[in-house]
């Protein structure tokens, strides 16, 4: 179940409940009341209970009467108005009780299952017409996606989400594309552009879980040195110190401006996945760029 669907169940619940001819009078996107608490669920010691053991008004709530009171004229903003606030956000008050596990996201790049086969449904939260991949010559132009490729990642990740990710999406020139065509066929990738010749994200990362495609097939070689639940990993570096002196005045500055300063630090990638070369040791950098040495 996803997080978005929490409330949704909430709602749910209380609409049903008025259909069977119930007279709460509850506000939309409201917890249900007078249920029971499931096998397994822990309520906070701090959160009482019914007479007999059900779920009720007080137990969300720490203002006094609560029930009593009219909803409009209730003081949302109270931090006793969920019990053990005030909460940054409504779902880590949920999360009293629920499973934050239960309601999280699913990460969409885990594609087999413990067996090792892969699921149509999750290919096709990105492809119109799942492909197959055990087939090695697969024709790019004839994959169908439900969005362009260079926008696909945008539904789940920033548009920058990491340093310099806009500046790359540009069209490599005539030089630096026969360098990418190079490295293609020297290290056995793929490094494919976007419909306009453009560097994309799936330039340099893959969204495929490694394994799903045959790693010995240039579409299927890719980095995966940690798995998929723990990501990309870091490590300090002592040229932390460093780099943070020489940022200190410019942070000074911007604090001024907009009242706190960002902390910045400097590490090293550790582990890395979904990346079809290496980025912590450059190799990945050097299919298009050339360093003076």
């Amino acid at each position: 179940m996803r997080a978005g669907r929490l409330f949704g169940m909430f709602l749910l619940v209380n609409l049903q409940a008025f259909a069977a001819g119930t007279d709460e009078q509850l506000p939309p996107l409201h917890h249900p009341v007078e249920v029971e608490i499931p096998d397994g669920m822990e309520i906070p010691d701090t959160f009482p209970l019914s007479a007999d053991g059900r779920l009720d008004c007080k137990t969300c709530h720490g203002i006094e009467g609560i029930g009593e009171l009219p909803f409009d004229e209730l003081d949302r903003e109270a931090p006793d108005f969920h019990r053990g606030g005030p909460y940054r956000r409504l779902t880590d008050f949920c999360y009293r009780c629920h499973d934050r596990r239960e309601y999280s996201r699913s990460n969409i790049h885990k594609l087999l299952d413990e067996r090792g086969e892969y699921d149509e449904e999750a290919c096709r939260q990105c492809h119109l017409e799942v492909p197959d991949p055990g087939e090695e010559n697969i024709v790019r132009s004839e994959l169908k996606f439900r969005l362009p490729p260079q926008r696909l990642c945008y539904g789940c990740h920033l548009r920058a989400p990491h340093l310099n990710a806009l500046d790359h999406q540009v069209k490599p020139d005539e030089e630096m594309r026969e360098r990418i065509g190079r490295a293609e066929r020297g290290l056995g990738v793929i490094l494919p552009l976007d419909g306009d010749g453009k560097i994309m994200c799936a330039t340099c990362h893959t969204a495929h879980q490694r394994g799903l495609i045959d790693p010995q097939w240039p579409a299927g070689r890719q980095v995966a040195d940690t798995d998929l639940d723990e990501g990309v990993t870091y490590r300090e570096h002592v040229w932390n110190r460093v780099f943070q002196a020489d940022k200190r005045e410019r942070l000074e500055v911007l604090a001024g401006e907009e009242g706190a300063a960002p902390v910045l630090s400097y590490r090293r990638i550790e582990k890395e996945v979904l990346i079809r070369l290496p980025a912590k040791d450059g190799t990945l950098c050097l299919v298009c760029h050339e360093f003076e040495r």
